[in-house]
């Protein structure tokens, strides 16, 4: 994550956040914080079928009974690497469409693959959202096909950038985008609860593709959120206090954190879950986060407004969804944005 080369002076100067010379970032794709009693066994799992549950077995066709590898020519066996196992790049022999397999241990909470299966038959597909195409249960491993995306995730691109602030043009391409993804989402009662640089994905023309919804809550009757799960830097302040949260605000403060790093190439805090918002001790009460901006980057004065609203510490007070999309630095859209003409800067585009 994003922090200084001097990580003591920056943490004795928590009040102060100045943008670093040289911005070093420590990926940490295994941050998660799952709270285990929440998770059953996956023999337990698996027989539950509770009103309103989905069947695992009848959310996407299954190929149990055959070899996957039958359907599938795998080119890389190492394409990439996520935090539960590893990411295959294959092709479907039958149509020659480019996929990605996620291939999972069984002994991964069943839960995540649970979530992850169940979303991608809810909210089907959405230009901005990559669709699960299939999923597959074989004795020793789970096997999620999606849809190739030609691209990279953000932190790689803000990396191969030098974390250099983005321009405004950039960053609300970006930001509208995945605003529209997680309006889809919520609009089918689902919280993403775990939206970050490295679990959204960008093509060389500027699209933006919302990925990874393993930690994501299914929302009933306006019930609030009660594990606390996510990636430090990004988690909303109830969550690192254990308050029972409103999962569609937790999304906003977590768009919100993304936003601030494309506008100023630094997050807004710095590891929340070890320098803490919240005291054991209740006589001394709660330190509340306040927005400090980096005094050597411009920004408008729109957008430190919305960032402001999305960062509120106060998930009540917090803008929502609705709102963002009617903010005027979201709806203040360019010549070139209007044309949708824009593209990556031509260094940090992916190969085709």
């Amino acid at each position: 994550m994003f922090s200084s080369r001097n990580k003591e002076a920056l943490l004795m100067e928590k009040t102060i956040l100045n943008r670093p010379d040289s911005p070093k970032v420590v990926r940490e794709r295994k941050s998660r914080d799952i709270d285990p009693s929440s998770i059953r066994s996956p023999r337990a799992q698996r027989t539950t079928n509770k009103a309103g549950d989905v069947n695992m077995q009848k959310v996407i066709y299954d190929l149990n009974t055959c070899c996957w590898s039958l359907k599938y020519q795998v080119e890389n066996n190492d394409f990439a690497k996520g935090a539960y196992g590893k990411i295959l790049l294959a092709t479907d022999k039958v149509t020659g469409q480019k996929v990605v397999i996620k291939k999972i241990p069984q002994s991964t909470p069943i839960r995540m693959i649970n979530n992850e299966v169940r979303a991608g038959k809810y909210i089907g597909t959405h230009p901005n959202i990559a669709a699960l195409l299939q999923y597959i249960d074989k004795p020793d491993f789970h096997f999620l096909v999606f849809q190739f995306i030609n691209g990279q995730d953000l932190f790689c691109y803000l990396e191969k950038l030098g974390f250099a602030p983005r321009t405004e043009v950039e960053a609300r391409s970006i930001i509208t985008q995945i605003l529209t993804a997680l309006t889809h989402i919520h609009s089918h009662n689902i919280a993403h609860r775990d939206i970050k640089l490295e679990n959204l994905l960008i093509d060389p023309n500027g699209r933006v593709t919302v990925i990874d919804l393993g930690l994501c809550a299914f929302i009933e009757d306006g019930k609030l959120c009660r594990d606390w799960c996510g990636s430090d830097n990004y988690l909303a302040p109830e969550i690192v206090r254990r308050i029972p949260y409103n999962g569609y605000q937790a999304d906003v403060f977590s768009t919100g954190v993304v936003l601030f790093a494309l506008l100023f190439g630094v997050f807004p805090f710095e590891n929340l879950r070890v320098n803490g918002v919240s005291s054991m001790d209740p006589n001394k009460g709660l330190r509340k986060l306040q927005v400090r901006f980096p005094a050597d980057v411009k920004v408008s004065q729109s957008a430190k407004d919305l960032l402001v609203r999305m960062l509120e510490d106060d998930p009540e007070k917090r803008i929502t969804l609705k709102e963002i999309m009617k903010h005027e630095w979201i709806n203040q859209l360019t010549e070139e944005e209007k044309s949708k003409s824009f593209k990556l800067s031509c260094e940090a585009a992916p190969a085709p």
